[in-house]
């Protein structure tokens, strides 16, 4: 996935982050927006966390493809085991702890979803992709 089109996800994430936000916030008052705004920043951190192990990924494997080595797949799976535990772990303290409303967190946490839906939906394929 190209760098462009990463960046586009990002500003995606933050805008619907912010309207799913007001939007809890006008149904379900300021405990719905709390709770969607929280979904929103995890499910943002979330995607900031998933580019920079693939961005290193990448890199560590343009590395090893000039001068050798190996391991690159095993340093991103742990990688991705961290964050998926960390997020879990955000979740569970999100919900049962702080006690945030289901529903909205939920939403706001979906906002990851629906920004990459709407930059794949928007994007023009290049030739490669048009081709495949």
């Amino acid at each position: 996935m190209k760098t462009d089109t990463l960046d586009k996800i990002t500003r995606a994430n933050l805008v619907l982050g912010a309207a799913i936000t007001a939007v809890a916030g006008l149904l379900w008052g300021a405990h719905g927006m709390q709770a969607a705004g929280v979904g929103a920043a995890l499910a943002c951190l979330n995607f900031v966390a998933i580019t920079r192990l693939g961005r290193r990924a990448v890199r560590k494997v343009e590395a090893a493809s000039s001068g050798g080595g190996s391991g690159q797949g095993l340093a991103l799976a742990a990688g991705l085991l961290l964050k998926m535990t960390a997020l879990f772990a955000m979740v569970w303290v999100a919900v049962r702890i702080l006690k945030l409303q289901v529903l909205p967190f939920a939403l706001g946490m979906s906002v990851f979803v629906f920004s990459i839906l709407l930059v794949g939906m928007g994007s023009r394929p290049s030739g490669n992709e048009a081709e495949a």
